[in-house]
């Protein structure tokens, strides 16, 4: 396919790597000279400097002969422009990313579809759904949902005294009476391992899982011996994620405080919260997080827009504290070195968008693609079509890749967690868990379709 990318920030970085690498022929705009030129010397794409809401620039990236359109600068405007001229050329797939809740609200002014804009991506919400699930739900460092809300993914970290910690998948499969989830992947240093069986889970490790929401309050106890629940809660940076959490949280824990330095965002934050105390003020401020109550603090949770306050706020939160700490970064280099500092939440939005948009371009029923652990491995969500070979077998006869494995089949509307012998039917949701290198095979599986 030949697709346009507008935007060469870390997402548009991102997806123009993550495109070509499947085989796609990508373009990229972007106006700033430094930017196109790195592109041009690290990735096959064709660089295109220039005003993307400018019809002479598309022209010369070929927007007449693309597929598709995704545009992902920083400014709504610009991409809404970009929407709009795309439409009216004729590309068949127009994405385009929006951040302004304005534009997204039912009595828009400006609807949407009528502009011509096939797609709208804005990861704030699945961001800060997540940051409230991870407080929700007692020791997890990682949320998703999928299938509609019935199949929950889950992160933990594992600790000396889990209940789980020295024992094989095996093994946790006969605890309690638990038997709908599954344990995805194992993250232990710079590895990813797809478990099996007599694979065991050691102090240390990171583990996803696939749960049914269902039986959701079973799986902390397992992990965790004494899961802590968050009371009191720091955020830090009044950006659009964190008035949003802070609205989202401030009636489901005791206390909520929101820090941030500048004037005008602290005054809207309060204006606009009705039960969180707004500090103005730098979260690198000693004072200011101990006016905060940082001593009896459950999670402090950095979410400005500036990845160095966010990163250093923690540190300092760590470094004075026993609190829980999550921060936000953009910039996907980060992510490993937060890790390594023992930040037990890192989100990233890249990972979000480009999940969100890689949904619109894989092969096949594609409901959803969550990307994980710094873009090395994904959850693909997908419906099985009646032409494909994955509904004509029993699972253990798919030649399914080991670098992959089928995590959930939701039949009916109930979720099962599947085994060799489950056979999935024409219709039915399946949930894959999957390394970059099993993903085509994972597709000719599920679809026999070709490129659109």
């Amino acid at each position: 396919m030949k697709i346009l990318v507008v935007g060469a920030g870390v997402v548009g970085v991102a997806l123009a790597e993550q495109l070509s690498l499947e085989g796609h022929r990508v373009a990229v705009i972007d106006q700033d000279r430094t930017k196109i030129s790195d592109l041009n010397e690290k990735l096959d794409v064709l660089a295109v400097r220039g005003n993307a809401a400018m019809p002479s620039v598309l022209n010369r990236a070929g927007i007449k002969t693309s597929e598709m359109v995704i545009a992902v600068t920083d400014v709504d405007e610009v991409n809404l422009v970009v929407g709009m001229l795309a439409s009216r050329l004729g590309v068949k797939h127009r994405i385009v990313r929006l951040r302004n809740q304005e534009y997204l609200e039912e009595n828009c002014v400006l609807p949407l579809g009528e502009l011509g804009i096939g797609h709208v991506i804005n990861p704030d919400p699945a961001i800060v759904n997540a940051l409230v699930r991870m407080i929700e739900i007692p020791g997890t460092s990682d949320f998703a949902t999928l299938a509609g809300g019935q199949v929950l993914m889950l992160g933990f970290d594992i600790s000396e005294d889990s209940p789980v910690a020295g024992r094989t998948l095996a093994e946790l499969r006969e605890m309690g009476d638990v038997d709908a989830f599954l344990v995805m992947y194992i993250a232990r240093g710079d590895d990813l391992i797809v478990p099996r069986g007599d694979d065991r889970i050691e102090p240390g490790d990171n583990v996803h899982v696939l749960v049914s929401a269902d039986t959701v309050q079973f799986i902390s106890p397992l992990i965790h011996r004494r899961p802590q629940r968050v009371h009191e809660v720091i955020l830090t940076g009044a950006s659009r994620i964190g008035v949003q959490l802070a609205e989202a949280i401030e009636n489901k824990v005791e206390t909520v405080y929101l820090i941030e330095p500048n004037a005008v965002l602290a005054e809207e934050a309060a204006d606009r919260l009705t039960k969180t105390t707004v500090i103005r003020g730098h979260e690198t401020d000693l004072d200011v997080l101990e006016e905060a109550n940082l001593a009896e603090c459950d999670l402090f949770c950095a979410v400005s827009d500036d990845d160095q306050r966010n990163m250093l706020g923690a540190l300092l939160a760590k470094k004075h504290s026993l609190t829980k700490t999550a921060v936000l970064v953009q910039q996907p280099e980060f992510v490993p070195v937060l890790d390594s500092l023992g930040v037990q939440i890192v989100v990233n939005p890249r990972l979000v968008t480009v999940g969100e948009t890689l949904m619109h371009v894989r092969r096949g029923h594609i409901h959803s693609v969550t990307r994980l652990a710094e873009s090395r491995a994904e959850i693909i969500e997908m419906e099985a079509p009646a032409d494909s070979k994955a509904v004509k077998h029993k699972i253990s006869d798919l030649n399914f890749p080991k670098d992959a494995l089928i995590g959930a089949v939701i039949h009916d509307g109930l979720m099962q967690i599947p085994n060799g012998e489950t056979r999935i039917a024409v219709g039915d949701t399946v949930v894959v868990f999957a390394l970059p290198t099993a993903i085509s095979r994972i597709e000719k599986l599920f679809t026999r379709r070709k490129w659109f």
